[in-house]
């Protein structure tokens, strides 16, 4: 631990002695040392008097740095038309070949990998991307608004 307050600065003065003394400190340790920017008192003449007793404010002034969420591009599938995603789909998967049975571990690993690219191309193709809001409820969608709409109807009515 390290005093950032600057040693010997009086911070109390004695109501019934009027004698100036450091009893009040700051500390900090080595690697928040380099996020105080200044830290004194405010030796103002107008002070508040505290239980008998003259405290001076300390006033320490941090840099301190809040990284900002990265709000990364997500798929927006809550909006999707679906009709138009299978539309999409129907070609990829005719481009497999008919269905035939799957007799060995190798087929089955080109069936996954062509099936999941085709999903994949599909909702690159179709399902747009969405930036949202840091403060938006991402599990809120339209079904959910659609019956909390009913929901205030009906209390309305009853």
């Amino acid at each position: 631990m390290m005093m950032v307050l600057p040693k010997c600065l009086p911070t109390l003065q004695q109501l019934n002695a009027g004698i100036w003394t450091h009893p009040d400190n700051v500390f900090c340790t080595e690697h928040t040392k380099d996020s105080f920017i200044s830290c004194n008192t405010n030796m103002a003449p107008n002070q508040l008097v505290i239980l008998c007793d003259k405290h001076i404010p300390i006033l320490s002034t941090l840099k301190l740095e809040i990284p900002h969420a990265q709000n990364k591009s997500n798929r927006n599938f809550h909006n999707i038309d679906w009709e138009e995603f299978n539309k999409s789909l129907l070609p990829r998967l005719g481009q497999m070949g008919p269905p035939c049975t799957i007799t060995t571990q190798a087929e089955f690993g080109r069936a996954a990998s062509n099936l999941t690219r085709a999903i994949q191309e599909t909702i690159k193709e179709v399902v747009p991307l969405s930036k949202p809001s840091p403060h938006l409820k991402q599990w809120w969608n339209h079904d959910l608004a659609l019956m909390r709409h009913k929901v205030v109807k009906l209390n309305y009515e009853s």
